[in-house]
């Protein structure tokens, strides 16, 4: 009995043995397939939303920042770094040391540039106003690096230019290493802030308008329309009044947006940095330029040299003359749409005699409690003291 069960036991064995050793390649075929099929259709890894590291709402006339989150974290700028090389350019221009139809002649350095670029070829020549229009609407890195040698012979010596004028216009934590904002490694790459860069806008909307000239462009041709150019700020397209200034982009920066638009004779400017992705930071400068020109506006209280008051002066027992006040400041406030900007006179004096520029008194502007600027008023013009041969013609007519 025992031997007939040992008979069958060693062919069952086999049998299963046999069965596994072909059903187990199958297995591990299907389980590869498997393996080839998920990782093809899984959801791509999503990387955690940042909606922005810092940003900066400013009007520009005044310089009043009115919102701001992380104003001064560091952050680096990538190709927001070229609004300062429109700025020294346009220093230059204003200053007689360049021309804009000067011939710019493309280095091999510039030739071999990478990231956005208008492919300039070595010996290439075109003036300096086209190689603007290439830095500002398509972003050329080549362009930046041919402007710079040609402005400061080489681009070591525009990055000088670039921290110089950064400390001249108070942009306590910038430092360029660059001219184009171009990644190279992570210990050496352009840092600024959000308010660093918001300060330099407003530095080139005030001194050089004509930049909006170049940043407003959505569309436009470069080597005789063989190549089109288009602006990477989308927003130029969709919101109302943009017209600047510059985006900036490399992955270990984020999306980055230095915008301006006008409303009426209302402007405000947006400097926002780190976002970790573009319609996200779109949508957050748009919601920012609303909230500016919703919620506030400039108002000048006064401008130097023009009358702000005008007073009655007796000079007789019944002759009265007018005279003006010129205020010796100009005051622009940002006020909140919907609050009363009261003004206070304080005479030092009321009667004659008064001398033309003799100062007379004091204004000050008041929102509610809070003073927001003050200005001397000086007479107009002058008004003597009637002496006692006027006083009878008067006293007789």
């Amino acid at each position: 009995m025992k031997r007939l069960e040992c008979t069958w036991r060693y062919p069952l064995i086999f049998i299963l043995l046999c069965s596994i050793s072909f059903i187990l390649p199958q297995i591990t075929f299907a389980a590869h397939n498997l393996h080839r099929i998920y990782k093809k259709h899984k959801p791509p890894r999503q990387e955690p939303l940042i909606p922005y590291r810092g940003y900066v709402v400013m009007e520009p006339v005044t310089g009043t920042i009115i919102k701001a989150d992380h104003p001064d974290i560091p952050v680096q700028p990538a190709s927001v770094t070229k609004l300062m090389l429109m700025a020294i350019t346009l220093d230059y221009i204003k200053e007689g040391k360049a021309r804009l139809d000067e011939i710019v002649t493309t280095s091999r350095k510039a030739a071999t540039m990478g990231g956005s670029q208008v492919y300039l070829k070595q010996g290439e020549k075109f003036p300096l106003r086209e190689l603007l229009y290439a830095i500002t609407v398509q972003s050329a890195n080549d362009a930046c690096v041919a402007v710079a040698e040609h402005l400061a012979g080489s681009t070591e010596a525009f990055v000088h230019l670039m921290n110089k004028k950064a400390r001249e216009l108070g942009m306590k934590n910038t430092h360029f290493v660059s001219v184009s904002g171009l990644y190279v490694r992570p210990d050496d790459h352009d840092v600024t802030t959000p308010r660093d860069m918001a300060i330099l806008a407003r530095y080139l909307l005030l001194h050089h308008p004509e930049i909006l000239k170049y940043t407003s462009v959505k569309v436009r041709g470069f080597r005789h329309n063989t190549f089109i150019m288009r602006s990477h700020n989308h927003l130029l397209w969709n919101f109302e009044g943009m017209d600047g200034l510059k985006t900036g982009y490399y992955h270990q920066a984020g999306f980055n947006l230095v915008a301006t638009a006008k409303r009426g004779n209302q402007r405000f400017i947006v400097s926002l940095f780190g976002s970790s992705r573009r319609k996200t930071r779109d949508r957050i400068v748009r919601e920012l330029l609303e909230y500016a020109f919703r919620n506030y506006r400039r108002v000048q209280l006064s401008k130097a040299g023009r009358t702000l008051e005008e007073i009655n002066v007796k000079v007789g027992s019944r002759r009265i003359v007018k005279l003006p006040l010129k205020a010796t400041r100009t005051i622009n406030v940002v006020i909140e749409i919907g609050k009363k900007i009261i003004r206070k006179v304080k005479y030092f004096k009321q009667s004659p005699p008064f001398k033309t520029n003799e100062r007379v008194a004091k204004a000050t502007f008041y929102i509610g409690n809070k003073p927001v600027g003050s200005t001397f008023l000086l007479a107009g013009r002058d008004v003597k003291k009637p002496g006692w041969f006027i006083f009878r013609i008067f006293k007789k007519g």
